[in-house]
This record gives structure tokens, C-alpha cells and sequence, in this order.
């Protein structure tokens, strides 16, 4: 290991900020404070925790850490680097020309097309890659709301005396148990199930994927629809059937949203998607609000034709009590959570950055 500081190249998002506030001495208090707010909740103490992998860390802090948030950026700040770290940025020939002196190339998230592996193996750059805790719990929550909609979970929770179905609108009926068994007491009806289902998945980057697989293990046909298809073998291997955009709303009972917000996905499920889906079936959101037009839900739930909603994400976060989707019983909100808890991330900070430390002292 050379004397000097390693140098780390990091595209800046606001996750991959923190690589900076437990690295980079230079960071600012002020940065370093917001972070440890935005896991007091979960973590009473970031600083300690900071500290702790800090101590983890003897090859790798301090280091410098340059952010970089573009290609143009990331090319200029290559020079003299000895790791860097990408989510979406590109690493290939000409990044790899202009980082001579690099020995890891850090995926955050699973290894993707951005990152040349062949280009990287020639020059003798180590690829590292991440399986994302926080991806894996949003595709659980995105399961989660798919069986809490099947199971009318929001309508059926607490409908267990006869006291409160009553107040439903619901007459309690006995059975006669001396013939037939007692379940659902409550008569309700509309209760479905995954097993033999559709899932339509808008994207399929990482969360998507995991969602697919999680959805295989309850019976489900998954298809999918991103700008790139997957080769055949991709599509084999994950068990996964392309479809274009009008094919995919039509064939899913659960449309679920996990393409980014840019300009071009905004209101990108409109009331004309919406009204290509099939009478009843489920959409779920835990990408951003904007990407699903509000009037065009509000519309489709009014009408019936949408069987319910679930949205981790909402178009005003905190929400409002005049939101009129917290008037329907099929529809399930939670405040922006499905990545949670925050000791995910940070469990995922620590395994990177010993992940790239091992690799710079190899």
C-alpha cells in the first residue's frame, strides 16, 4: 500500500455521499450531521457506528474522496485513483486509460453492463460487486403489499367481533359447525391469491429482479419490460417473459413500478395504461410517486376498475389528510419505507468498503 492516502472516485448520489463522510476527513460537520440524523431512528448513535468501521478500516482511512457526478466528472477526477465507485456511471476502456493506477472497480449493486468486466480484467482491475440489502427489502415490501391487496388486508384487519363487522355493513352468519368447518366467519369475499397469478414488472433493474424471484416462490408468471431486453439466456436463467408496454398492462393482475424519475417516466403510467389493465387487477408503487399520473389512479380506483393500489411512495411525503386515497379501504399507503431499516444501508456501507479495502492491499 502506498504512503500517501488511497484516493477513491465516487459518483455522488445521496447514499454513496456517506463513502465520504466516513472517509474523507475534509467532509464536512454539517454533512456528517445530517447523516446521523437521517438514522436516528433506527441507529441513536451514526458517530459511534462511523468510528467502529473506521477501525475496520486501518488501509482505507482517511482516504480521499472525490464525487463525481457525471462522466465527464468522472473521467476528469480517474487520474491518480486507486478505486473507484459506480452505480450507473460507465466504466470501460477509456475510464480504465485514464485510471492507470486503479485496482478496484466497485459496483454499488450487482455487476451490470456499465462496467467493462473484460476491459477491467486486461488491465488487472478487480470488479467487486453488492447484492444490496435495501434492494432485497423493497422487493419484500413490494410482496408484501401484493398479499396484503390479494388478502384485502386493509378492509379485513380487526374485522374479528361481530361488534365490528356489523359496523362494516357486515351481518355475521353462524355456520353450522356440526357439518362445516367455521373459517372465514366474516363472509368476506374477494379474497384472492398469488399462486398461478400474473406480475408485471415496470423496469427490472435490481429491485425488479429481486421481486421476481421472491414472486417465483408463491407460484407467480413474471413478466417484465425495461428499454433493453434481456438476452434469451438472461431471460431463461431468471425465468422471466419480455413484454412490450401496452402488452404488459394488459396481461398483469399486479403491475408493480420500478423504473427511475427522469423527465421521460414521468405520469408514465397514465389513464391509458391504466385502462389497458385487466377489471380488478392490483398496481403497486415503491419507485416515485410522479411516475404514476395521480388523477389517472384516482380515476381508475373510483371507477373500479383498479382492484386497489399500494404506494410506498407518495406525491407529498408527509401526506395530507385531505389526500383522497386514504378514503379507500383497497388501498394501502406507508410512508416510504420499503428500503427500511436504515441498518441495511449502513450494513451494506461496511461490507463495501472492506470489500475495497481487501482488494487494495491484496
Amino acid at each position: 500500500m502506498q504512503s500517501r492516502p488511497p484516493i477513491l472516485v465516487v459518483e455522488d448520489d445521496r447514499v454513496l455521499r456517506q463513502v465520504e463522510v466516513v472517509l474523507d476527513p475534509r467532509t464536512s460537520p454539517e454533512r456528517a450531521a445530517a447523516f446521523a440524523t437521517y438514522v436516528a431512528h433506527d441507529l441513536p448513535d451514526w458517530y459511534a457506528w462511523r468510528d467502529a468501521l473506521r477501525a475496520k478500516l486501518p488501509h482505507l482511512h482517511p482516504a480521499e474522496v472525490r464525487l463525481v457526478d457525471s462522466q465527464a466528472a468522472l473521467r476528469q477526477a480517474l487520474p491518480g485513483a486507486d478505486g473507484v465507485v459506480v452505480e450507473s456511471l460507465e466504466i470501460g476502456p477509456e475510464e480504465l486509460a485514464l485510471g492507470s493506477t486503479l485496482k478496484v472497480v466497485q459496483k454499488f449493486g450487482r455487476a451490470g453492463k456499465n462496467v467493462d468486466m473484460a476491459a477491467c480484467a486486461a488491465r488487472g482491475v478487480q470488479v467487486l460487486d453488492l447484492r444490496r440489502r435495501t434492494n432485497i427489502a423493497l422487493a419484500e415490501h413490494t410482496l408484501m403489499f401484493m398479499l396484503g391487496l390479494a388478502r384485502r388486508l386493509p378492509y379485513v384487519n380487526h374485522l374479528v367481533t361481530p361488534e365490528r363487522l356489523q359496523a362494516a355493513g357486515i351481518t355475521p352468519l353462524p355456520y353450522d359447525t356440526r357439518h362445516t368447518a367455521s373459517a372465514n366467519f366474516g363472509r368476506i369475499t374477494g379474497l384472492q391469491m398469488l399462486h398461478g397469478r400474473t406480475l408485471g414488472l415496470l423496469g427490472f433493474g435490481e429491485i425488479g429482479q429481486e421481486t421476481a424471484r421472491l414472486a417465483h416462490a408463491f407460484g407467480m408468471r413474471v413478466l417484465y419490460n425495461k428499454r433493453h431486453r434481456l438476452d434469451a439466456a438472461e431471460e431463461a436463467a431468471m425465468s422471466v417473459t419480455y413484454r412490450d408496454f401496452d402488452a404488459l398492462f394488459a396481461e398483469s393482475d399486479f403491475l408493480s413500478v420500478h423504473v427511475p424519475s427522469v423527465p421521460a417516466t414521468r405520469s408514465l403510467v397514465d389513464a391509458r395504461a391504466i385502462g389497458l389493465m385487466p377489471q380488478g387487477a392490483f398496481l403497486i408503487n415503491t419507485s416515485r410517486a410522479e411516475i404514476v399520473d395521480p388523477a389517472a389512479l384516482l380515476g381508475g380506483l373510483q371507477s373500479g376498475h383498479l382492484g386497489g393500489a399500494a404506494l410506498d411512495v407518495l406525491y407529498d411525503e408527509p401526506d395530507t389528510e385531505d389526500d383522497p386515497l386514504l378514503g379507500f379501504a383497497n388501498v394501502l399507503l406507508t410512508p416510504h419505507i420499503a428500503g427500511a431499516s436504515r441498518m441495511n444501508g449502513l450494513a451494506d456501507m461496511d461490507d463495501m468498503l472492506r470489500n475495497i479495502q481487501a482488494a487494495l492491499v491484496r
